[in-house]
């Protein structure tokens, strides 16, 4: 799961970056640390357009050298008043770094000081990828892949699937080791979906568009290749090289779109007719009330939604099982003590882990939906709960 987190981070930094571009306008930041992470993140948000510009690295032992062509000086050379804002870049010290900055911004007299962004808080330490560092982003044009991967091809043809197979690597870390399970775990999910569909009487065959929220490489929406030729399978997602990958090895009835942290679909109102997204909510902790109705607009008269939460079953399943990947990134929750609010969050943007109790959902999501029904323990190897949304009218 290592990597899964650390794609998470990758997306929430710069969906982060862009939001401070547009929340600062024209004023600089600073960036407080020039170790690794700052290599990292800089590497990461090199092409990002609509960023903040970033003025300054600040680090105690400054040696003059340059990280993605930014001098890297000590506090004590800079004039915090000039700064919209800093942002603490380390994940396991970020605590102390934090505190370095605020006592570098309090000990200036200036009314208007810059606010401390510390991206990390409330989040466990790690994991980002050693070795993307920012001389490789920050220098380097981008490009597109032109071509399809040929491994990909070879990889579907000894399954027997005629749909190409992303590598290891590009599969959110559902099993990456092995290309025949990794099939397996989409077409549980595609079952789970079909079955849990047929209890409340939406025809997937009767679809004309069906779209999957956070679809990745096609893990799940391949497999409704099985549904009539008419149907148009969409996917998206947040990953913008997921999206390329799919939009490159998927053919036919196929289509995929790349969006961002906004709640917003680039796409038409009622655009499709079913909606479904994997263990999605499970990461949101803000905006949720727009989310829900970005995909009520997108919905037609008569479609419905499905989604997986972590609601009070799966918070149960957390207790018996301390050491799931769910109860391991939710550090500071007691699940032994019973889920008494409607809805807890531990650390924030996509990295979080977000759980639902489904009084809550059935009290707080009605005015966008009816919610016909909620499965516990459904989906995702039995840890998620899948809900049924039918649009208001």
């Amino acid at each position: 799961m290592h990597d899964f987190a650390a794609l998470f981070r990758k997306r929430f930094i710069r969906e982060l970056w862009r939001r401070i571009g547009r929340d600062l306008a024209d004023r600089p930041i600073a960036v407080y640390g020039a170790g690794r992470h700052t290599e990292w993140l800089l590497g990461v948000i090199a092409d990002v357009e609509g960023g903040p510009r970033l003025a300054a690295i600040l680090d105690d032992k400054a040696d003059g050298r340059l990280i993605a062509g930014v001098r890297v000086q000590k506090p004590s050379e800079v004039d915090p008043s000039q700064f919209g804002a800093v942002i603490v870049s380390s994940d396991a010290q970020e605590a102390v770094l934090g505190a370095k900055a605020r006592a570098w911004i309090d000990a200036i007299s200036a009314t208007e000081r810059p606010m401390v962004i510390e991206p990390y808080r409330g989040l466990p330490p790690g994991p980002y990828p050693m070795g993307e560092t920012a001389s490789v982003g920050a220098l380097s044009d981008r490009t597109l892949p032109g071509s399809p991967d040929e491994d990909a091809y070879e990889r579907a043809k000894s399954l027997g699937t005629s749909i190409p197979v992303p590598a290891g690597a590009n599969r959110v870390s559902y099993s990456p080791e092995s290309d025949a399970a990794y099939l397996q775990s989409g077409k549980r999910e595609r079952d789970a979906i079909g079955r849990v569909c047929a209890q409340h009487g939406i025809e997937l065959e009767a679809a004309r568009d069906i779209l999957e929220w956070g679809c990745s490489t096609g893990r799940v929406l391949r497999q409704f290749a099985d549904l009539p030729n008419q149907t148009r399978l969409w996917g998206c997602d947040i990953d913008e090289r997921s999206i390329d990958w799919a939009q490159r090895h998927f053919e036919g009835r196929f289509r995929f779109f790349s969006t961002t942290l906004e709640p917003h679909l680039p796409v038409a109102d009622s655009s499709f007719d079913f909606v479904y997204g994997i263990s999605v909510f499970t990461h949101i902790s803000h905006n949720i009330d727009t989310w829900l109705m970005e995909l009520r607009r997108v919905v037609r008269p008569g479609g419905a939604v499905l989604v997986t939460i972590h609601d009070e079953k799966s918070w149960e399943y957390c207790r018996d099982n301390p050491e799931c990947f769910i109860a391991r990134h939710s550090p500071r929750i007691d699940f032994h003590k019973p889920m008494e609010q409607d809805f807890v969050a531990h650390g924030q943007g996509p990295s979080c882990q977000a759980f639902w109790h489904s009084r809550g959902v059935r009290r707080r999501w009605s005015h966008a939906f009816e919610v016909a029904g909620i499965h516990p323990l459904t989906f995702c190897s039995g840890t998620q709960a899948g809900v049924v949304l039918r649009p208001r009218m």
